[in-house]
């Protein structure tokens, strides 16, 4: 895959975002911009040039299923990127917790081992 987004593409999707009035899937986006690959590479694609665009400033917001969308409105932005901060951090401690209990030698052992009281008749 091609990870690399160029000055062109990224200029087409700002294009692209900017005329449209609802939000858009990176599927369609992906469509519109042309790119070629399977479904998994040309999503991974628009994200990259959506996180170019960021990078230079513009306020794109992704909405789960309905897509993104360019927003003008600094509160919508400053709730997004406060969204992903949870979202990340959550993230973040939840892969912290698996690995915790992978590093853990009683971790689900505890669960499947013999009990060590003895019952006698």
């Amino acid at each position: 895959m091609n990870d690399k987004v160029t000055t062109q593409e990224t200029a087409r999707c700002l294009g692209i975002l900017q005329r449209l009035t609802v939000p858009i899937v990176a599927a369609g986006l992906a469509d519109l911009l042309g790119l070629a690959g399977s479904r998994e590479t040309k999503r991974r694609h628009v994200r990259a040039i959506i996180k170019r665009l960021r990078d230079k400033g513009v306020m794109v917001v992704a909405v789960g299923i309905s897509g993104y969308f360019i927003t003008e409105d600094t509160t919508i932005w400053k709730d997004y990127l406060k969204g992903r901060q949870i979202t990340a951090k959550r993230i973040i401690g939840e892969t912290h917790r698996r690995k915790k209990m992978i590093a853990d030698s009683k971790g689900q052992g505890l669960l499947f081992r013999e009990p060590k009281i003895k019952i006698g008749f």
